[in-house]
């Protein structure tokens, strides 16, 4: 949808508004940056949901989308909370450090300081676990959901070998694994690419 950039004006005065609680009618240069980015991150996710055929009618002004992209940050948010929720049910680390960590501190620290309305399209944490492919050109939610569909993925590869035999490879590999920061199925899945009988 082409929109002229001063249709998205009043919308970001409406979330100055409620972001100084109705206390002043300014704020910095950055901040005013910082609202516009995050109107632009809801319109781009209404407009991939128009692309994808996930939208239920079609949108003609600037407004409805923004409205129709901030509910489906809302509903994404919602969507990965279900998502982490199933993957800490049967998680393990395996003993890794990073990998604990970043499931059971940092993406529990997205979820509590995420902001749909204000900041939308930050993603907050460095995601300093390294998952097998690279998650590219996403923020926010859309990064964070992402993150977690493919540490879930790993984990039910991991899952798939007998109890002890993860931690066992991962030793024979380096015996510092625990304090490693790379990816342990790539590591499993190598060892079994030149080692397939052990």
């Amino acid at each position: 949808m082409n929109y002229n950039p001063e249709e998205l004006i009043p919308i970001v005065a409406e979330l100055t508004d409620l972001y100084t609680r109705g206390e002043s009618t300014s704020v910095t240069y950055e901040a005013a940056q910082h609202l516009m980015e995050a109107v632009l991150y809801c319109i781009h996710e209404a407009v991939s949901m128009n692309a994808n055929g996930l939208a239920t009618r079609q949108q003609t002004d600037v407004r409805s989308l923004y409205e129709v992209g901030f509910q489906e940050v809302v509903d994404k948010v919602e969507r990965a909370k279900g998502k982490y929720k199933v993957l800490i049910s049967s998680f393990s680390s395996y003993g890794n450090r990073n990998l604990n960590d970043t499931v059971l501190k940092a993406i529990p620290g997205f979820f509590k300081l995420y902001s749909p309305r204000f900041s939308p399209q930050e993603t907050i944490i460095t995601m300093d676990y390294p998952t097998v492919a690279p998650i590219e050109g996403k923020t926010g939610i859309d990064a964070i959901e992402e993150y977690i569909d493919k540490i879930a993925a790993e984990q039910r590869f991991l899952a798939e070998f007998p109890p002890g035999y993860v931690e066992e490879l991962l030793r024979s590999y380096t015996s510092d694994y625990k304090d490693q920061f790379f990816n342990l199925s790539e590591i499993v899945i190598n060892k079994c690419k030149t080692d397939p009988f052990e």
